[in-house]
């Protein structure tokens, strides 16, 4: 936000510029700050994410492409399958998480023969500025994450048959042809296939106690569930994607605007302001799954965040990252973003240590909150969730401890 200076000249250069957050509640907050920063872009820059209404994102995409809108705050809703021509420039806020997803990014830009593609770093914190030169690096030699088709997904695949089996049913030989007929089970054999249906109808070993983890019954080799609330619950939780349940917000004369999670809005109370869309909206009542809502004067209130609203940090920039941080070490560096950060890299080498590409940092210090142990893997949030709960697990069995933990993307 305290670039936000540097950003609005960027805008105004530009016929249109797409300006990219990775969540949400980001996009959100960049919004409102850039018209508090520069009331001049109201009329002629808009929001986009998944959690608006389809009708307001359709009006904001025919606007880019008929050339109404000056700038867009987005999320990777507009990553892929759109070509705006007025678009002459990306701002990428915070880190992309990935090489591969800059560079897509900074594809939305230059759409017409004979331009450029042009794409702004803005970092959030200073480790970011790291990051930038990582990406320049990884770029300059071509290091892009490979997309790797996912297989063998069980997880998936139980969700499928049970959705089968929600429905009309299903006969195994003939879903078991059109399962393995798929890339990511094309090495599924008769044994794994008789599991998955003995834990479909069982539970498997572990579950078979449970009912409720009997879902499908056999009637004549047909495969089906026969409850009601079992239908039920599983209509209602079908996908692989971390999300609550989300409720859909309204004006009290019935317009839609878009969705939001429930563990937010059970947050608030009647009378509270909210931030959503771009609009102040206050909470008026929830009704039958509906958030309704009016329109608010007041300047402050609520950003929404989703979960699962967080990107996956790459192992090819997780790479390049330990490799400028081994060059800032060794004195190697000519990046002028690392310049930058060289008052905070002698702090942090007096204070601590600087880790090379082939080393493992871990900081130990007490405070009057207890003992804090700090790893440092830079392998990203959800490696560094896993290590740190297996850490905290293993400790716990030498010695019964109380533990907190916490996490990003750099470690745990």
């Amino acid at each position: 936000i305290r670039l936000l200076e540097k950003v609005t000249p960027i805008i105004h250069r530009s016929r249109s510029t797409l300006l990219f957050t990775n969540t949400r509640a980001q996009c959100e907050i960049w919004y409102q700050k850039l018209l508090e920063a520069d009331p001049d872009l109201a009329g002629c820059m808009a929001m986009h994410h998944g959690s608006i209404s389809r009708e307001l994102r359709d009006w904001v995409e025919e606007a880019l492409h008929t050339d109404q809108l000056k700038a867009v705050v987005c999320t990777s809703s507009l990553d892929l399958g759109v070509d705006f021509r007025p678009v002459e420039t990306i701002v990428q806020i915070g880190s992309p998480k990935g090489v591969a997803r800059f560079l897509q990014r900074a594809g939305r830009s230059g759409h017409q023969p004979g331009a450029l593609s042009r794409i702004y770093f803005v970092p959030t914190h200073s480790l970011e500025l790291i990051e930038a030169a990582a990406l320049r690096e990884a770029i300059a030699h071509n290091q892009l994450e490979s997309r790797l088709p996912y297989i063998r997904c069980f997880d998936v695949l139980i969700q499928y048959l049970v959705t089968l089996a929600v429905s009309d049913g299903f006969r195994p030989q003939e879903i078991f042809r059109e399962v393995k007929g798929t890339y990511c089970f094309n090495s599924l054999n008769e044994e794994e296939w008789a599991w998955t249906l003995d834990f479909i109808v069982n539970g498997g070993s572990s579950l078979q106690a449970y009912d409720e983890y009997r879902k499908v019954v056999v009637e004549g080799g047909l495969y089906k569930v026969v409850s009601k609330g079992i239908a039920l619950r599983h209509r209602l939780s079908i996908g692989t994607i971390n999300s609550d349940s989300s409720l859909t917000i309204k004006y009290l004369n019935g317009n839609r605007i878009g969705t939001i999670e429930e563990w937010f809005i059970a947050q608030l109370k009647p009378g509270d302001v909210f931030w959503f869309a771009g609009r102040s909206l206050e909470l008026v009542r929830i009704k039958d799954m509906t958030v309704q809502v009016k329109r608010s004067n007041r300047k402050t209130g609520k950003v929404p965040s989703w979960l699962g609203g967080r990107l996956e940090f790459s192992s090819q920039l997780s790479n390049m990252l330990r490799l400028k941080m081994d060059e800032l070490g060794h004195g190697l560096h000519q990046d002028p973003e690392l310049e930058k950060l060289q008052p905070l890299i002698e702090l942090q080498q007096r204070r601590s240590h600087l880790p090379g590409r082939d080393e493992f940092l871990i900081e130990y210090f007490q405070s009057r909150e207890g003992y804090h142990l700090l790893f440092y893997p830079y392998e990203g949030r959800y490696v560094h969730e896993g290590m740190g709960a297996l850490m905290a697990y293993r400790l716990a069995r030498m010695q019964p401890l109380t533990f907190t933990i916490a996490m990003n993307d750099y470690g745990f």
